[in-house]
């Protein structure tokens, strides 16, 4: 017997097939897998951390003397001298143009050469003058007027030899040269250029010594005293701390900040510092080392808390499914090196998520690792 399907329950067979084929499981997101560390109470101590920008020790602005024309400047490499470049004490940096100065000189010395020339006859008139008035051929007052003629050009040609020396100077100063061995940092002349006296052509550093001046509070100024040594460390230069001798301490806060400058003097002989790097120092405060308790978890454990208010950190509990992580709401303290004192919000023994704290959901399972 030959089944037929009729034109009404053609509709039921497709709703029936259409609907098999869109069931499908739900999703179900992996489990996350994280550190976990178990907090305990240990003894810390209150830490400040400073930081500070590196200058060189010693840096100087290079300036011209004599104003003029910038006709040349320094070769290194086969191209002129730019910054970044090390220099050593006594280099030429550049020079201006010397035409006009060895002008001058030769008016000098020609002053003085006509000077001399001058003293020359007066002598000879005064030498004259005092055998004739020996002789008493001549009055006392004519003597003292070739006196006074003789004294007259004395201070003419001392003024004479003073603009030489001058003159002298001024041609020696055309080459710009570098006052101490460095690197040279900023380079603001070319070839062709106007300069005055006094104009800065270079900047040149000594960075075989940085200095790294940090501002901290009068409660912590008690903390730094002068000659001790501090350890200091740069993000650009990852796995290396130096060391730095305090060197200044202000006597006085900053009229703004409120703040003293500390000066700490590190040596750098392999130039691993360069001006310009950031550094930071950790500070403990002065009779707290050490003499209190506190949780500390490490700094990658903190999330900012439930809508953007306060800190949290996820705890793990053990739940029927499984282990789940749980939204802690903490206050926090001091800085501890890496990681930061939980003043309330834990408990010693607790499980904390250490690594993967920022990709899980408060109720979230998550996989420990072991």
């Amino acid at each position: 017997m030959t089944t037929m399907l009729t034109r009404s329950g053609i509709p039921l067979v497709l709703a029936g097939a259409l609907a098999g084929c869109h069931a499908s499981e739900p999703y179900q997101k992996p489990v996350t897998p994280v550190m976990l560390e178990q907090v305990r109470a240990e003894p810390t101590a209150s830490t400040r951390r400073y930081s500070a920008v590196i200058e060189p020790a010693n840096r100087i602005d290079v300036a011209f003397r004599v104003g003029g024309y910038v006709t040349s400047l320094a070769s290194v490499g086969g191209r002129a001298i730019q910054e970044g470049d090390a220099v050593a004490r006594g280099a030429v940096l550049a020079s201006v143009r010397a035409e006009d100065y060895e002008a001058k000189l030769g008016q000098a010395r020609a002053a003085v050469a006509e000077a001399e020339a001058a003293r020359g006859a007066a002598s000879q008139v005064l030498a004259r003058a005092e055998a004739l008035h020996a002789a008493r051929s001549l009055t006392k007052p004519e003597l003292e007027q070739a006196r006074a003629a003789v004294a007259s050009i004395d201070a003419r040609l001392s003024g004479a030899q003073a603009l030489v020396r001058e003159a002298e100077l001024a041609r020696g100063d055309v080459e710009l040269k570098s006052p101490i061995s460095g690197t040279v940092l900023r380079r603001t002349i070319e070839v062709g250029s106007l300069v005055g006296p006094g104009t800065p052509a270079f900047t040149v550093a000594d960075a075989s010594a940085v200095r790294v001046i940090i501002g901290v509070p009068d409660r912590m100024l008690g903390r730094f005293r002068m000659g001790e040594t501090e350890r200091v460390s740069a993000d650009a230069v990852p796995g290396r701390r130096f060391d730095g001798r305090i060197t200044k301490v202000s006597p006085s806060a900053d009229q703004r900040s409120r703040l003293f400058d500390v000066e700490l003097t590190v040596p750098n002989a392999d130039g691993a510092l360069r001006p310009g790097m950031v550094a930071t120092l950790d500070a403990v405060q002065a009779g707290e080392a050490g003499t209190r308790e506190a949780i500390t978890v490490p700094l990658a454990a903190v999330v900012r808390g439930d809508g953007g208010d306060g800190y949290a950190v996820f705890v793990v509990e053990d739940a029927q499914g499984g282990p789940v992580a749980r939204t802690r709401a903490v206050r926090l303290g001091d800085l501890v090196g890496n990681r930061i004192a939980v003043l309330g919000g834990l408990a010693e023994g607790e499980r904390v998520i250490v690594r993967g704290a920022t990709i899980v959901a408060d109720g979230e399972r998550v996989n420990p690792a072991p």
